[in-house]
């Protein structure tokens, strides 16, 4: 790379700023103007100068994450509970008359897949779609962090259950009254919102919902943006920050999605790790028993990616329900169409439910009500895994179990990876996939490194056992080639340990 020279970047900023000062000497009389000394020229450049400096600098504190505020991947953000007055914000809207409060019941499966493509506008601007009864649909993760995942577990449900979180729930319930139950509705609706964060404090957004249109002049449903203002520039920033953080983390889920399925189904190692916990084929060196599951067994995959787990249990045709977790939408899509003859809309016969839902919490699941929760690679990117385990235990029933695995801290990358080739060279695939495999091999050692090696067997065990499970049935160090860890814990009885809390469902 060339050298800058330092004269021409003196010129450059020097520029600027004469023109600046000259504008500011304009309002002095033509005669003050033409009597100004060099001496005194240079001077107005030198405070122009450190003004622009110290300016800077204030931006650059103002960008600066506080020491105390942990950041989204070190496990900092967490979802806000429900009001303690929301059974008095309830008997308020119970008062109105409010569009869409009588809806028939949503179809997670059927009602979303009628939309297609969502349409945000923007990445990042929060955003949220009704359907045409006002019940939520999606949202993005701009309008999850912003409003903290309070619309998490509430997808199907009317939006009254989402507006209850806001300071000026009553002036909203108010107007959708009013406005939304003409006949002609209005083609958008503009009203202020406030609320207030755990993370960023007061908001105030002004919210913009628009029509959907669908044939015949019928309405389709309700995109609505919402332009957010905080009180102040450093929290501004802060926000900023975590959706760029946000998008980051899930476009690399997106992309690791195309790769990485391609090759791990061409690996007969990825096959052992799902038969072994699954308890189909169990290697030697674990301690206690793991068993298969029983058939017409309730599961809940947790994190299921592109679907391969919940594939493989529907193919056996033993009866089992499977509710396939997943909020990333690549992965979602893939798993969609991986599983389609096995879809279902319903938890009334054997088959999968896909839903879009992030792990973190699973607010919105039904309690007591699940036979197994299986999380296959997925524990150690979750931001807090002892909240999320306590509601995995409330899911299950009593006598059901958590069966995760995961990278440890003894994991060896280049041992898996190299277990990997071996088996696309077996398959005479490594030609096929060598891109591939080296996407997946340097989203590992690069993106991932940093949260793969965060537990031993023990540690597992030890948040298992704090998340209120009353023994560990079976843990092993030897999953994966070697190279990952699988430990399971049963649900023993009907309220968590002393030491525990149970989550706010």
């Amino acid at each position: 790379m060339a050298k800058k020279s330092p004269s021409r970047t003196t010129a450059a900023v020097t520029g600027k700023v004469r023109t600046k000062a000259t504008q500011n000497a304009a309002s002095h009389s033509d005669s003050t103007k033409n009597k100004t000394s060099p001496t005194s020229m240079n001077s107005s450049i030198e405070e122009e100068l450190r003004l622009l400096r110290e300016e800077v600098e204030r931006l650059r504190k103002a960008s600066q994450q506080p020491a105390d505020l942990p950041t989204l991947s070190s496990g900092g953000f967490v979802a806000k509970e429900v009001p303690e007055d929301r059974d008095e914000r309830e008997s308020y809207a119970e008062g109105l008359d409010l569009p869409g409060i009588n809806a028939p019941d949503f179809n997670l499966v059927s009602d979303f897949l009628t939309f297609g493509v969502t349409p945000w506008a923007d990445a990042l601007v929060p955003a949220y779609m009704l359907d045409n009864y006002f019940r939520i649909v999606d949202w993005n993760l701009a309008f999850g962090l912003a409003f903290d995942r309070t619309m998490e577990g509430r997808r199907g449900q009317h939006v009254s259950e989402w507006v209850y979180f806001l300071d000026n729930y009553k002036a909203i319930l108010d107007q959708g009254a009013k406005e939304f139950n003409n006949t002609k509705l209005p083609p958008i609706h503009i009203e202020p919102i406030e609320y207030t964060s755990p993370r960023y404090g007061k908001i105030h957004a002004i919210k913009r919902a628009y029509q959907i249109p669908k044939d015949a002049e019928e309405t389709q449903g309700w995109l609505v943006i919402l332009e957010v203002k905080f009180d102040d520039l450093p929290t501004t920033y802060r926000y900023k920050r975590d959706v760029f953080e946000a998008l980051r983390l899930d476009m690399t889920w997106s992309e690791y999605a195309m790769s990485y399925d391609r090759v791990l189904l061409a690996s007969r190692v990825y096959h052992e790790l799902i038969e072994h916990i699954l308890g189909e084929q169990v290697p030697r060196g674990g301690q206690g028993e793991l068993t298969r599951l029983p058939p017409r067994s309730r599961i809940l995959d947790l994190g299921a990616g592109t679907g391969n787990l919940s594939l493989h249990l529907a193919k056996q045709q033993r009866g089992h329900t499977i509710f396939a977790v997943e909020n990333n939408r690549m992965m979602l899509d893939l798993l969609r169409d991986k599983c389609h003859d096995y879809l279902r809309s319903d938890a009334l016969g054997p088959g999968i439910l896909a839903i879009k839902q992030d792990v973190n919490t699973l607010f919105g699941l039904p309690g007591n009500a699940f036979d197994f929760a299986i999380l296959n690679n997925v524990a150690y990117s979750l931001e807090d895994p002892i909240k999320c385990f306590k509601e995995v235990w409330d899911s299950l029933k009593i006598g059901g179990e958590i069966r995760v695995s995961g990278p440890q801290k003894s994991t060896n990358l280049e041992k898996l990876f190299a277990r990997i080739a071996a088996d696309l060279v077996a398959a005479d695939r490594m030609s096929e996939l060598n891109l591939e495999f080296e996407q997946v091999r340097q989203i590992n050692q690069t993106i991932l490194r940093p949260i793969l090696f965060r537990w031993t067997v023990e540690d597992m065990k030890k948040m298992l056992l704090e998340a209120g499970f009353g023994s560990i049935n079976y843990h092993s160090e030897n999953a994966y080639g070697g190279q990952a860890m699988i430990v399971c814990a049963k649900k023993q009885r009907a309220t968590p340990n002393p030491m525990t809390r149970s989550v706010k469902r």
